[in-house]
C-alpha cells in the first residue's frame, strides 16, 4: 500500500484565545482528592497547563489545603464541609451563600476564574436507582447555581471507576449511566459555562469497571501511574479547549475549523443515529475492539471512540454507513480531528465506491497513515491520495467521490501487534 502526503494544518495556536481578562492570566481551581492529586501530579497537569500560560492552584482534602501555581502548599484550607466532595457534599457547597471577602468552601472557589470539581470513585458505587436519582437532584441543584455565575466556567467530572472487588456489575452499570446523564445534553442544556470532563469513561472498560491496565492491584480503585499519565494530557487538553471556546457572560464560540468545509458527521446527532450508521468489523484474531460514543470530543458533546487490541496481521475497522450514495464531487478531499493515546500505530483512512455492476460490494480506496499524539490532530487528505489496495480484487477503477457509499477507519498492521484508543471527531469535506 502507498502512503500518502498527508497536510497537518496545525491551527491550534491560532484559535481565539482566552476570553478572561487579558492582561492577567486565568486562575484555575482544581477541587479534588486523592484520585484527581494522582491524575494531577502523576499526569503532569499542572505542568502542562504552567506553560500554556495558566495559573493552576489546587485544594485537596481539608488537611493538606491549597496550593499555589508552583505546588507549594500554603497552609490554608478553605474549611470544606466534612471533607464531603460526594455529589450531595457539592450540592451542599454550591449552595452555600456567596460572601465577599470569601468565609466559605464556595465563595473561595468563585475567586478563580475556572473552577475544576470531582468526587472521588466511592461515588460510582451507586447501589440502586433512587440513589442514582438522588445524584440527578444534586446536580440539578448544582446547575442552577452554575447558570447564576455565566462569568465563571465549570468544569465538573464524571466519578472515577472502580474495580470489580468495590462494586457489583449492576452498581457499575449504573455509574456508568450516571456519567452518560452529566454529559447529555439532557444536563448541560444550553448552559455555555460548563464543561463536563469523562474520566469514567476514559478509564472504565465496557461493564464500567476500572480497566485492567489501569489497576494498582485487585482492590485499589486508585489509577495506577499508567491510568494517570494516560488521563492527565487529555485533562489539561480539555480544561484548555474549555477555556478557549467560553466567553464568559455569553454564549461560547467555537474554535474556527481548519478549513471551510461541508459537515459529514461531527456525531452529535446523538447514540440512536450513531447506531444506526455505525459500521464494523474485526477478524477472528482481534483481541478486543470496540466502537461508541465517547464525550472526549473536539468541540462538542461527542466523537467516536475505537479501543482495539489487535496481534500481528489482524484487522479491525469503524465507520459510517449512508442510505444512499453521496456526492462529494464538489470537493478536493477529507478532514478531520482525531488523536490517540499511542501514536505511530498503523491506520488507514478508506472510502468505499459504489459498485454499478455489484451494489452490494462497493470498491475500496484508502491512504495509509500513522496515530497521531494524544491532542487533538487536523488531518487533511486530498481525493487523490486514496488508492486501491493491491488485494482488492474486482470492483471500479477510478476513484470516483461523486460515488461515496461508506468511510470507515482500519486498524492493524501486517507485521506486528497493535494497540490503541484512538478517538475522531469533525469529519468534513475540504472545498480547497
Amino acid at each position: 500500500m502507498s502512503r500518502a502526503s498527508i497536510i497537518f494544518v496545525l491551527l491550534l495556536a491560532s484559535w481565539v484565545g482566552t476570553s478572561f481578562a487579558q492582561n492577567d492570566p486565568v486562575r484555575i481551581i482544581f477541587m479534588h482528592h486523592s484520585t484527581g492529586q494522582g491524575i494531577m501530579e502523576q499526569g503532569g497537569v499542572r505542568e502542562a497547563l504552567t506553560e500554556l500560560g495558566y495559573e493552576f492552584w489546587d485544594h485537596g482534602y481539608n488537611d493538606e489545603g491549597l496550593r499555589g501555581p508552583t505546588g507549594e502548599y500554603l497552609g490554608v484550607n478553605w474549611d470544606v464541609p466534612g471533607d464531603n466532595t460526594d455529589p450531595d457534599g457539592w450540592q451542599a457547597i454550591f449552595n452555600q451563600p456567596v460572601t465577599s471577602p470569601p468565609t466559605n468552601t464556595f465563595s473561595q472557589m468563585l475567586e478563580y476564574d475556572v473552577i475544576v470539581f470531582k468526587s472521588c470513585f466511592p461515588s460510582s458505587d451507586i447501589q440502586n436507582d433512587e440513589q442514582l436519582e438522588a445524584y440527578r437532584d444534586y446536580y440539578q441543584s448544582i446547575r442552577q447555581v452554575i447558570e447564576q455565575h455565566p462569568d465563571k466556567l465549570f468544569i465538573p467530572w464524571t466519578t472515577p471507576p472502580l474495580v470489580p472487588n468495590a462494586t457489583t456489575p449492576e452498581n457499575a452499570a449504573r455509574a456508568a449511566r450516571w456519567a452518560d446523564y452529566l454529559t447529555s445534553e439532557e444536563y448541560i442544556g444550553t448552559l455555555t459555562n460548563i464543561y463536563v470532563f469523562d474520566v469514567f469513561h476514559l478509564l472504565a472498560d465496557e461493564n464500567g469497571f476500572l480497566r485492567t491496565e489501569y489497576r494498582v492491584d485487585e482492590w485499589d480503585s486508585h489509577p495506577n501511574e499508567v491510568g494517570n499519565q494516560f488521563v492527565g494530557p487529555i485533562l489539561a487538553d480539555f480544561i484548555d479547549q474549555a477555556i478557549r471556546s467560553f466567553t464568559p457572560g455569553t454564549a461560547a464560540q467555537p474554535a474556527p475549523s481548519t478549513v471551510a468545509s461541508d459537515l459529514v458527521t461531527d456525531f452529535e446527532q446523538g447514540k440512536q443515529a450513531f447506531a444506526e450508521h455505525l459500521w464494523s468489523w474485526q477478524d477472528d484474531a482481534a483481541i478486543e475492539f470496540t466502537c461508541s460514543l465517547d464525550a472526549l470530543s473536539f468541540g462538542g458533546q461527542y466523537a467516536m471512540r475505537v479501543s482495539y487490541t489487535l496481534v500481528e496481521d489482524s484487522y479491525a475497522v469503524c465507520g459510517m454507513l449512508y442510505d444512499g450514495v453521496q456526492d462529494w464531487s464538489h470537493a478536493e478531499g477529507i478532514s478531520l480531528y482525531w488523536r490517540s493515546d499511542h501514536p505511530g500505530q498503523t491506520a488507514y483512512l478508506q472510502l468505499y465506491v459504489e459498485n454499478p455492476q455489484d451494489p452490494e460490494n462497493p470498491t475500496l480506496f484508502e491512504t495509509t497513515l500513522a496515530t497521531p499524539e494524544n491532542r487533538w490532530t487536523p488531518l487533511v487528505v486530498r481525493w487523490d491520495a486514496f488508492l486501491k489496495p493491491d488485494w482488492f480484487e474486482g470492483g471500479v477503477e477510478a476513484f470516483d467521490p461523486s460515488q461515496i457509499h461508506q468511510w470507515g477507519m482500519t486498524f492493524g498492521n501486517w507485521e506486528a501487534p497493535q494497540q490503541a484508543v484512538v478517538w475522531i471527531d469533525e469529519v468534513r469535506l475540504i472545498d480547497e
